[in-house]
């Protein structure tokens, strides 16, 4: 076995038979990986398995790897990589690597193995078998000069890689070391980040975010941090992290995450926009990856081994990787989904305190964004963003990394710990769809409403049956859906039809019979007089069924006409349910599983009533009509 601190010059001889033959998954071998099925992958709960054909440059067989890195399996028909297998698992006729070092990526195939049946058949031996890696010669590309500086840069790095052939060195295809070289090679983690300027010699044996891959440690990649967020504490107090998110000149995003000691050691170390080295630390799946087009798939959790050194600027690497979506695109993306704006601010409005269902105090701040599609729609800032950023009216921005919310059918932005935003018009211009936006912009800035209209979202018209259909037999108790139909109330159910409310949080409030007061729990008030808020069961139906839902108190007010509070006093509630009775509205209804007394079922509310869109509700006809036409023309 060859020390590794030494260069891998060549295959471990034998391997497949050691493996096969004497099952020894103790050693340590190199093997060729000479092919990947790509459609034998199969994904179990450690990851992704690929079968591979592997060669120890006299015999090639089938072996399962678990999770070899995109970049592999993306390049496998250019480059050959020669591995080291740390951990074989051995069952039955399978070889599964459960742990991998990629050593070089090579372009030929070392040797010229047989299949492992015909190489044991001829009692173990190919005459055109090897195990030498060829290495290639690269040319010497650094050219020195009598900079003392470069000078002293050039000793440093041989001494680093005192070990490392000085051709692998300069070659652009130089050899991916182990990563056990690398952390030998090392010098010991120190406890500030390096801040000198490193020459491109430091851009030796850099991997490519790509090509990282969960489990993999000792690394060493270059990007620009384009998010740093606040240091939070764990839920359960006994800890801190910040996260960060790295992009490289591929444009490829990984999410950095530091706990604890490297919080602290880290956290005002590094600096947004700024372009590093980052070598060392635990690449993670990502538990929170999503198809939000910020949400890297991987994690580095940087430890007290990592090194982060400050770099020369890099051109190569985006400054600016905004992916902006028009205020028009929001309407086809999904709840949670993350988007980045670029927009003029119409309205800011002032901070607000809100307390949480948890009983935390948090600030709160609306501020409106207008683009070119003519449509505004609010971002929400909360926490230390709402009470620390600063934005004025006609001021132009872009943010990345905002999260789609819906509420009461009114789509809205919300900020999120990794949101970033850009105010700099000079640095603006470099971003897509900016030049489209600012003609707009520049053309209307004089008439562009203060107030623009509310981004509603839209509901294509939906039928009773449907929603039915939807909601049959269904055990999910997270599903949420919203439908905009046309019905009638054919009956309101009023038995019970409002409740005593507190004025300020608009929650039932009891009457306390010692002192004739009305007592707010939640507000730890006293009312003497109560405000009343509708709350009934009524019944609706369209051509396809009917539906039972639910009336909160401003539907209830439009259905009946008149105030809560009217309605309460009054001594005509009979004739004012049985006028409402049989009238035909436009609904948007909210459909939701819950759990009552352990039992999971549907229920339906009235989201609120719409008012008809004569000239939508046309062009849909209209359109269905043409629909229906080619259907029979063709």
């Amino acid at each position: 076995m060859q020390n590794m601190a030494e260069k891998v010059t060549h295959l471990t001889h034998d391997a497949l038979k050691s493996i096969v033959e004497n099952k020894d998954g103790t050693t340590q071998y190199f093997v060729q990986i000479l092919n990947v099925d790509t459609d034998r992958e199969m994904t179990v709960k450690s990851g992704s398995i690929s079968e591979c054909i592997c060669s120890d440059g006299f015999a090639k067989m089938k072996m399962q790897i678990l999770n070899l890195s995109p970049s592999t399996l993306a390049n496998i028909s250019k480059y050959k990589p020669i591995i080291k297998i740390q951990e074989l698992m051995m069952k039955s006729s399978f070889y599964i690597i459960k742990k991998h070092e990629v050593i070089y990526l090579d372009k030929g195939i070392v040797g010229q193995p047989y299949e492992y049946d015909v190489y044991k058949s001829m009692n173990y031996t190919n005459p055109n078998g090897n195990t030498e890696i060829q290495f290639p010669k690269a040319p010497h590309t650094l050219s020195l000069n009598s900079n003392k500086k470069l000078s002293i840069l050039k000793q440093q790095s041989q001494q680093t890689n005192e070990n490392i052939n000085s051709d692998q060195q300069q070659g652009k295809s130089a050899i991916k070391l182990s990563i056990q070289q690398k952390q030998q090679q090392s010098k010991p983690a120190i406890q500030k980040i390096e801040h000198q300027n490193q020459y491109p010699a430091y851009d030796q044996n850099l991997l490519k975010i790509s090509e990282l891959y969960p489990g993999m440690r000792g690394f060493k990649i270059k990007g620009r941090i384009t998010t740093k967020t606040d240091i939070t504490q764990f839920k359960s107090g006994k800890g801190n992290l910040f996260s960060i998110e790295i992009i490289d000149s591929e444009k490829s995003t990984i999410q950095g995450v530091f706990f604890n000691a490297s919080c602290d050691r880290f956290y005002k170390e590094i600096e947004i926009g700024k372009v590093y080295y980052f070598e060392n630390g635990q690449v993670k799946t990502n538990r929170f990856s999503s198809k939000n087009q910020n949400q890297s798939e991987y994690q580095i959790h940087f430890e007290e081994a990592s090194k982060i050194i400050s770099a020369l600027e890099d051109q190569q690497i985006d400054a600016f990787p905004f992916n902006i979506k028009t205020i028009g695109d929001i309407d086809n993306l999904q709840q949670d989904d993350k988007c980045d704006v670029l927009g003029v601010i119409t309205e800011v409005k002032p901070t607000t305190q809100i307390t949480t269902k948890s009983g935390e105090n948090k600030a709160k701040k609306n501020i409106t964004i207008f683009d070119q599609t003519q449509r505004g729609i609010d971002i929400v800032l909360w926490g230390t963003q709402a009470e620390k950023w600063q934005f004025q009216k006609d001021e132009i921005v872009a943010f990345r990394g905002l999260k789609v919310t819906d509420y009461q059918a009114i789509r809205s932005l919300t900020v999120t710990n990794s949101t970033t935003y850009e105010k700099d018009i000079s640095k603006l211009q470099k971003i897509n769809k900016f030049q489209e936006f600012y003609q707009f912009y520049d053309e209307n800035k004089d008439f562009i409403e203060s107030k623009p209209k509310e981004s509603k979202k839209k509901f294509a018209l939906s039928y009773i049956e449907q929603i039915k259909k939807d909601f049959e037999g269904q055990r999910n108790n997270k599903l949420t859906k919203f439908y905009e139909i046309k019905a009638y109330i054919t009956t309101i159910f009023s038995k019970s039809m409002f409740y005593t409310a507190c004025e300020n949080c608009k929650r039932k409030v009891t009457e306390v019979p010692q002192t004739k007061l009305y007592h707010c729990q939640h507000c730890n008030q006293n009312y003497p007089i109560p405000s009343y808020k509708y709350f009934f069961s009524a019944k609706i139906a369209d051509t396809t069924g009917n539906l039972t839902v639910n009336v909160s108190n401003d539907q209830g007010q439009s259905i009946l006409k008149h105030s809560c509070d009217e309605f309460a006093k009054s001594n005509q509630k009979e004739d004012i349910v049985k006028r409402a009775t049989f009238q035909q509205f436009r609904f948007l209804i909210i459909a939701k599983m819950e759990t009552y007394n352990d039992e999971i079922k549907p229920r339906f509310q009235i989201q609120s009533i719409i008012q008809d869109d004569v000239v939508s509700d046309n062009e849909e006809l209209y359109n269905q009509i043409q629909q229906m036409l080619n259907i029979k023309t063709e």
